[in-house]
């Protein structure tokens, strides 16, 4: 059974008022009994698609109907994730990365709350992000990145994909939990940041974006942004094993339902990502973007969102950050 691609090149907007209730989803027998929609908000080919993608046809398999990845990208994933919000029909969900549930919010004047607007189903995967310096700093892990600071206060500068981004947030929260001072310069997008890491402008990427770089010798991996090592990178350590697991930004994906979703919805579409999850399959094509395969459910995954919420919106605060 094929995996079905729509992508949007012109997305519809969609209304800017949320449904004041869910209507009731009446299902006509065994769910699902048509295809399922994954929205993926994003355009296809980047981290958010590939969290899906890999584990799309033996969820089809599990669930017996052809699963469609449709694309609807625009304004930072928002265009999307609030098309997701309004579906009542019980066969649409968001396939989406932290920044969408997690960051969004504090940074921008979202028409939904994500807090409120979704029911969350599972995590599928993270990211191995890298903390990556230029080769021209005299430092080569994080006790040297943090004294070289201290000791040079105005010296260091990093790049990220843009204000209010993780891979800017990753950086400050860094900086934060570890006392230093480091310049923030946002980019439009990740490309030009590395750019700029490669010809001197920043000395340092909190982006898995730097990895190839990393892996041909044009930068330098300071520490691995994750709760365990990289395989392809199996000596460099975690942020936490070098002694700063507050520094941890990791970059996830998930799936998340419209607010309403009946509960036994819910709970047969997580275990069908979870059993797709455990397949060789799913890692090995995640591990083109340098993701890994990580399932989490039910209340520890509703956890993490609470959590990672208030972190995130704690530091923006702090870093004096508008919604725009």
């Amino acid at each position: 059974m094929p995996i079905i691609t729509l992508i949007r090149r012109r997305p519809l907007l969609a209304a800017t008022t949320l449904l004041a209730a869910p209507r009731a989803l009446h299902a006509q027998g065994a769910w699902p009994n048509r295809p399922i929609t994954m929205v993926a908000p994003y355009p296809p080919g980047g981290t958010t698609d590939l969290s899906i993608r890999p584990i799309a046809e033996p969820m089809q398999r599990i669930l017996g109907q052809p699963i469609i990845i449709e694309n609807r990208a625009g304004a930072g994933g928002t265009i999307g994730a609030q098309y997701v919000s309004q579906a009542r029909d019980g066969h649409t969900f968001l396939a989406f990365p932290t920044a969408v549930m997690v960051i969004a919010q504090h940074v921008m004047n979202l028409p939904f709350d994500p807090a409120t607007a979704f029911t969350p189903v599972a995590m599928t995967s993270f990211a191995y992000g890298v903390v990556a310096a230029n080769p021209s700093v005299p430092f080569r892990d994080v006790a040297g990145l943090i004294a070289y600071a201290r000791a040079n206060p105005n010296a260091l500068r990093f790049g990220s994909a843009g204000n209010g981004t993780i891979t800017q947030l990753s950086g400050e929260l860094f900086a934060d939990a570890t006392g230093i001072r480091i310049e923030h310069v946002p980019y439009r997008g990740s490309a030009p940041s590395l750019t700029d890491l490669l010809g001197g402008r920043v000395q340092l990427l909190f982006d898995a974006v730097a990895l190839p770089a990393v892996r041909d010798g044009r930068a330098v991996a300071i520490a691995t942004i994750a709760e365990r090592r990289n395989p392809d990178l199996p000596d460099v350590p975690t942020l936490a094993e070098a002694g700063h697991p507050r520094a941890l930004a990791v970059p996830w994906y998930g799936v998340m339902a419209p607010a309403g979703t009946p509960p036994e919805i819910v709970d047969r579409l997580a275990s069908a990502i979870g059993e797709s999850l455990a397949l060789p399959s799913a890692a090995q094509g995640m591990a083109l973007m340098s993701m890994a395969p990580t399932f989490e459910r039910g209340e520890v995954f509703a956890n993490r969102l609470v959590r990672e919420r208030e972190v995130y919106g704690a530091l923006v605060r702090k870093l004096g950050i508008q919604p725009s």
